[in-house]
């Protein structure tokens, strides 16, 4: 019964589904020294690796789904890779070498050029060892006998073949052949190493195998010993991956500043290096440390920690620290970002020349010399750790077996050999390579890369040749194709920045542009943004470089592109509270002058031009010195600075040069850069500098440097007196460039005023009606207006002059502007004859609050449009309103109609506001306003206001003229005979003196 239901148990459990297989993406790479195949698992997976000659197998400790879209391009020494379930078989060239190791969850293996592998260091002897892998479906499995490891390491046996699927009587056990191979334990994994043992502890138990087998040469880690899972058992169904526990160990603790200690026993030596976009610290001393205090701290929330038998790895973002700074302070380590830049005693290679040839670093705190894994690359660093002091190595220089890194504490170096070692001494770190090999130093880097070693960066632009660039190119492309779709926003950013470094930053824009498409967190980051604004700005595209806006943490490099930012947008600060635009790139020329060739070939230029442009004449000066004197790229530069600095003369040869030569873009500037110096220098008037200025339109077009030709253009032509020149040009332009309309359209209506008072009134009509709709509302179109309207009056064109004010009314900026073109209105109505017509304009154009004296002039033109009209009862009272100012119109109106007292009355009040005190002396106006007052008062029968008139004016009446006719108007009245002759001189007088009143009246309009 037993027996039927387990045979019953293994006929049903098949039917059952297993659990979900893990996909595991396969990407390759191409690298000059070796091709690369990653395998990059979601969780950490056990693995054993079998080696024969041509062949490397594979055996992971749980099946998965592979996705091999990626890697069906050609790698390197690689002839072909077959996955299935659990296993990946490669077939190696011929001489080809592998060498494999863990990075986090990923499994990477590198195949070697044939004659560059060597076999890599032997890890640590470890007691533990893998499990026999579970058999295959098909095949007996033969037991195993217990073997012991020798001490030194331990040979793993080969995997025998797989049992066939269990039935339910029980299998014959028969012997396997063994095949001919070696067999290599996976390496330890980088992190958490207490619980990456714990399996391989578990997997120490003695096993059975087919017999022992011969002695085997083993393939050792390259890296650091990995976790060994045990394989699951025929026919079980895999089990889901425990998550790794905590980490548990000695806490880090977050100081002020921000700054990290981290705790290590005494004589802990640690360096400190850059590595693409992380701050890298190792210990050379394997530490339990838990980085969870660093959580609250939102630029160290990415903060990673791993441990190798030898060493512990920190690795703190960039942003973290812009520039810094690690010391011993008691029982820690401590990392902050100092206030002022730290004083750093360089670590300078010495070259000894053996034999054999070592390259000596004197450090007179030497520590030990580690190996760690280059988070960049994946490969091996080697480290030199110092134990106090501030010893570094400022300056990176490149060699033919390895790089020397730049440092802010202790040596690193990137071997591009296997033989490459590094060894510490008790002052110093020894650097050797294989016997034979060329151990030589790239040339020391100028004076400038040394100050811009101390300057904090944000983006990896390393001053490499071009060939290594283009190859930096090449390998960020491969990277972005061999990642997984939802994965390549990392990827495609590395390679805008490769790009950009090469000089191509229409390219770097738009892969930037793709990278935070991809992945919007990318989009959030300052690097990001601020690699697309810099891409942008050095294409050109000023308007699309607001990336370099945003706010972040500061960096030396940062400042540098803003203030080239603002100096293209013609600003004085970069942002708000920053240094001038100018003085933020002087600053940082040093950083400038240390990027690669391309990138600053295509810099340089537009750097130079904007300093000379901002007043910093030695900075740009420093940057065109840098280049070879015939550079043409660096022509126009020179000539801005030249003029910056008032050599005009020189300025004035470099730009004639320059507008004789091929350059569209440099002759278009030339040609206007010569003119207005030029004219600035008195050498010639506006209308000169804006004959020279038109050849540049024809020299440049489609971009703001043509439409800021014309606009330039329209201002001299205004300057020169040709306003409808300056008005033309200005409506093409606006055709040409719509997005500048809101720019163009004052300019243009202030041209159109212009060109309306200047133009002869027929023109000028025609200018007006065609574009009326242009015209401003202010005091300048009004007077324009105004003026036209006269000119076409004086040509009897009063129709059309009162069609403009008309229509003008209808521009006019207020009531009061409204009133004064009522007034215009109304004296050329009046002018024509129609005094219906002014009083109409008048009444049309009346407002509440008009000033005083328009309010004045409005009265009496009413008043004398109401007496033309007739309308003498209205003409009275409006002169009365108007006051004593009125009153010689207002007496010659009523002494039409022989209101002689009235006339007499206003005239009266008119002498006593404008009359000079008693005792001043009449002026010749004043005598003509008394005589009229005294007929007038004569006429009236006021015998007594007549004699008071004599009495007040006689005295200063005597001696001038109508002086006589003064005399008989006032005279008293003839009482006998002897006052004939008197008689006969007043009738002499009567008989001359309408002729002589005629001539006393006031120029005015006709009352009658």
């Amino acid at each position: 019964m037993i027996r039927q239901a387990a045979t019953l148990l293994c006929l049903i459990l098949p039917a059952f589904p297993v659990a979900a297989q893990d996909r595991v993406p396969i990407r390759v790479g191409d690298h000059p020294t070796h091709g690369r195949v990653v395998f990059d698992w979601p969780r950490q997976v056990g693995y054993r690796v079998e080696e024969a000659e041509g062949k490397l197998t594979l055996r992971f400790a749980a099946p998965a789904e592979f996705d091999g879209t990626a890697s069906s391009r050609p790698v390197r020494n690689l002839r072909s890779l077959a996955v299935e379930g659990e296993v990946a078989e490669f077939t190696l060239a011929p001489g080809a070498r592998a060498r494999h190791f863990r990075l986090g969850n990923r499994i990477i293996v590198d195949v070697m050029n044939p004659g560059d592998a060597t076999a890599p260091p032997a890890p640590s002897p470890v007691a533990a060892t893998t499990p026999a892998p579970a058999p295959r479906a098909g095949t007996d499995a033969a037991p195993a006998a217990p073997r012991q490891a020798p001490p030194s390491r331990q040979a793993a046996t080969p995997p025998p073949p797989p049992p066939a699927p269990p039935l339910p009587t029980r299998p014959t056990p028969q012997p396997a052949p063994q095949p001919a191979s070696r067999v290599a334990e996976a390496p330890a994994p980088l992190r958490a190493p207490e619980t990456a043992r714990a399996p391989a502890a578990a997997g120490s138990a003695p096993r059975a195998a087919a017999g022992t087998p011969p002695n085997l040469p083993i393939a050792t880690a390259p890296v650091v010993p990995v976790a060994q899972q045990p394989l699951p058992a025929p026919g079980a169904a895999p089990q889901a991956a425990t998550p790794p526990a905590a980490p548990r160990g000695t806490p880090v603790r977050l100081l002020a500043g921000p700054a990290i200690a981290v705790p290590s026993p005494a004589g802990t030596g640690a360096a400190l290096f850059r590595r693409g976009q992380s701050w890298v610290m190792v210990l050379d001393a394997p530490l339990a440390l838990d980085l969870s205090p660093l959580g609250p701290q939102a630029t160290l929330a990415g903060s990673e920690v791993s441990a190798s038998p030898q060493a512990t790895t920190l690795r703190l973002p960039l942003a973290a620290f812009a520039a810094p700074r690690l010391r011993r302070e008691g029982p820690a380590w401590v990392i902050d970002s100092p206030a002022e830049p730290m004083a750093l005693r360089s670590i300078l290679p010495e070259l000894d020349p053996g034999p054999p040839p070592r390259i000596m670093l004197r450090a007179a705190q030497a520590g030990a010399s580690v190996n760690v894994v280059d988070p960049e690359t994946g490969s091996l660093l080697l480290v030199g750790t110092v134990k106090g002091g501030a010893e570094a190595v400022p300056l990176g220089r490149r060699g033919a077996a390895f790089d020397l890194l730049p440092t802010r504490l202790g040596a690193a170096l990137l071997p591009r050999s296997d033989s490459v070692t590094l060894v510490a001494r008790e002052d110093r770190f020894i650097a050797a390579g294989a016997p034979g090999a060329p151990l030589v130093l790239g040339l020391e880097p100028p004076a400038a890369t040394s100050a811009a070693a101390a300057m904090s960066r944000l983006f990896d632009l390393p001053a490499e040749a071009p060939a290594a660039l283009q190859e930096r190119v090449r390998n960020a492309a491969s990277a972005v194709a061999a990642a997984p779709p939802l994965s390549r926003g990392p990827a495609r950013l590395r390679h805008a920045e490769a790009l950009l470094a090469l000089g191509l930053p229409q390219e770097a824009q738009s892969m930037a542009t793709l990278a935070m498409r991809d992945d919007p967190r990318l989009a959030e980051t300052q690097r990001a943004r601020a690699l697309h604004g810099a891409s942008a700005l050095l294409s050109g595209r000023v308007a699309e470089a607001t990336g370099l806006d945003h706010s972040g943490a500061d960096s030396d490099e940062l400042a540098m592109w803003r203030g080239l930012l603002a100096m293209a947008r013609g600003q004085a600060g970069t942002v708000a509270g920053a240094a001038p635009g100018g003085s933020a790139v002087a600053a940082t020329l040093p950083l400038m002058l240390s990027y690669p060739e391309p990138l600053l070939a295509r810099m340089l230029p537009m750097a130079a031009e904007a300093l000379a442009e901002q007043g910093e004449i030695a900075a740009a000066r420093r940057l065109v010195a840098a280049r070879e004197a015939d550079d043409p790229a660096l022509a126009l530069p020179r000539a801005r600075i030249a003029e910056a600095a008032g050599e005009v003369d020189a300025a004035l040869a470099g730009y004639d040069s320059l507008i004789a030569g091929r350059d569209r873009r440099a002759r278009a500037i030339a040609i206007r850069r010569a003119a207005e110096l030029r004219l600035a220098t008195g050498r010639i008037d506006a209308a000169g500098a804006a004959a020279a200025l038109e050849t540049a339109l024809a020299a440049w077009r489609g971009d703001a440097l043509e439409s800021d030709a014309r606009l330039r253009l329209a201002e001299l032509r205004e300057a020169a007196g040709d306003p409808r020149g300056a008005f033309d040009l200005l409506r093409e332009t606006e055709t040409i460039f719509p997005d500048l309309a809101a720019t163009i359209r004052p300019r243009q209506s202030q041209a159109l005023v212009g060109a309306i008072g200047r133009e002869p009134p027929i023109q000028a009509v025609a200018l007006f009606d065609s574009h009326v709709d242009l015209l401003p509302p202010g005091e300048g179109t009004e007077q324009a207006l105004g003026s036209l309207a006269d000119r076409l009056a004086a040509l009897d064109l009063v129709d059309r002059a009162t069609h403009v004010l008309r229509r003008g009314l209808a521009r006019a900026a207020g009531a009061e502007a409204r009133a004064r073109i009522g007034v215009r209105l109304a004296n050329l109505a009046l002018g024509a004859g129609d005094a219906a017509g002014a009083v109409t304009a008048l009444e049309e154009t009346a407002a509440p609050g008009l000033p005083a004296t328009l309010a004045q002039e409005r009265r009496l033109l009413e008043a004398r449009a109401l007496t033309r009209a007739g309308r003498v009862p209205e003409a009275v009272a409006r002169y009365r309103e108007a006051g004593p100012q009125a009153a010689p119109e207002l007496a010659a109106l009523l002494a039409e109609q022989q209101d002689w007292a009235g006339a007499a009355t206003a005239m009266q009040a008119h002498l006593a506001t404008v009359l000079p005190p008693a005792g001043t002396p009449l002026s010749p106006e004043h005598r003509p306003l008394i005589a009229r007052t005294a007929a007038l008062l004569a006429l009236a029968g006021n015998e007594s206001a007549l004699a008071a008139l004599r009495e007040a004016e006689q005295p200063r009446m005597a001696g001038g003229p109508l002086e006589e006719a003064f005399g008989v108007i006032t005279a008293a009245r003839i009482a006998g005979l002897d006052d004939l002759p008197r008689l006969r001189q007043e009738l002499d007088v009567a008989r001359l003196l309408p002729g002589r009143l005629d001539g006393l009246r006031e120029t005015g309009p006709v009352t009658r």
